[in-house]
């Protein structure tokens, strides 16, 4: 049933993971936990829910528009279910919203592959990375991403490498303007440097620790139907493919190295993925019962976490 409604790329699929996801971050966020309600609060997480909201839609115009997936929600539903698991990413606030333009940075470089504007391109993508690492000091690793993006698609012309860094330089001196004249104030850059703490046991929770099993299964899965995708995709969506996969090995590089829970950055690893179950879920060869396995494994996580 989930398959046959997640097929298509119908308003209704939309209005129901929105509406899905909603009720959950209105559960997680003001039902699960005690808090302090003003309006202040309720203002913040509406934000943060619409934030949230942006990042589903722009999966999904991202997969359309670089015609990574043909027309159906798949991408979508998986982020919208998987992400629902993990409580603490639906009550984050700073984080989320510096992921978001981490996404909004890599879009860029994925548009790349029109051989159109390739500077502001490059530099529009490296001036977002620069706002996402002012909020989260380990989304330096992606512009490595920009990079390999820029060797794929724009490395005809050195300027090019030159770009990002011009990018990040204008990013973090309007940043300093703004202390200077708002606040009064001098930035301390080693605040914007991460911390590197070395690798954490991911299972040291019961519950994280079983969810992670789930997303490395599902992982497992798609890394032996990669060839099967690859094969047959244009060349085009290779290419675009392949981009994402580099993201989603810089997204597992922060998870390793970085010192926040895995509860939290287990979104590096969803966003990525889902593209890739999308890509799987579209294949011919792929049968419906399969699907269908894949989309109650996603609502058992749900059923687990909210249990634990």
């Amino acid at each position: 049933m989930l398959t046959r409604l997640f097929s298509h790329s119908k308003p209704i699929a939309f209005a129901i993971l929105s509406i899905l996801f909603a009720v959950a971050f209105f559960i997680e966020n003001f039902l699960s936990t005690t808090i302090n309600f003003n309006v202040s609060f309720l203002i913040k997480k509406i934000g943060v829910l619409i934030v949230f909201l942006l990042i589903l839609f722009l999966l999904n115009f991202i997969v359309k528009r670089n015609k990574i997936h043909k027309q159906h929600t798949y991408a979508v539903s998986s982020f919208a279910l998987l992400i629902i698991a993990f409580p603490e990413v639906l009550r984050s606030s700073e984080f989320i919203i510096s992921y978001f333009f981490l996404l909004l940075a890599f879009r860029r470089i994925l548009s790349l592959k029109t051989n159109t504007n390739f500077k502001q391109k490059i530099f529009d993508s490296s001036v977002l990375l620069s706002i996402s690492i002012i909020l989260e000091p380990f989304h330096w690793l992606f512009l490595v991403v920009i990079y390999f993006g820029v060797i794929m698609y724009a490395s005809q012309n050195y300027r090019h490498f030159i770009i990002p860094f011009v990018g990040l330089a204008v990013g973090f001196v309007i940043h300093l303007s703004y202390f200077l004249i708002f606040e009064n104030k001098w930035i301390n850059f080693y605040d914007y440097l991460p911390e590197f703490t070395g690798i954490d046991s991911f299972f040291d929770s019961f519950k994280y620790g079983n969810l992670l099993g789930l997303l490395l299964l599902i992982l497992v899965w798609i890394i032996f139907q990669l060839p099967i995708i690859y094969n047959r995709a244009k060349l085009h969506v290779t290419e675009s493919l392949s981009l994402v996969i580099f993201f989603m090995l810089i997204s597992i590089s922060v998870i390793i190295i970085n010192s926040a829970p895995l509860s939290m950055d287990a979104i590096y690893l969803i966003w990525p993925l889902s593209i890739l179950v999308g890509n799987y879920f579209q294949l011919k060869s792929t049968k419906k019962w399969t699907k269908e396995v894949f989309y109650l494994i996603f609502l058992s996580g749900i059923v687990f976490s909210a249990l634990y």
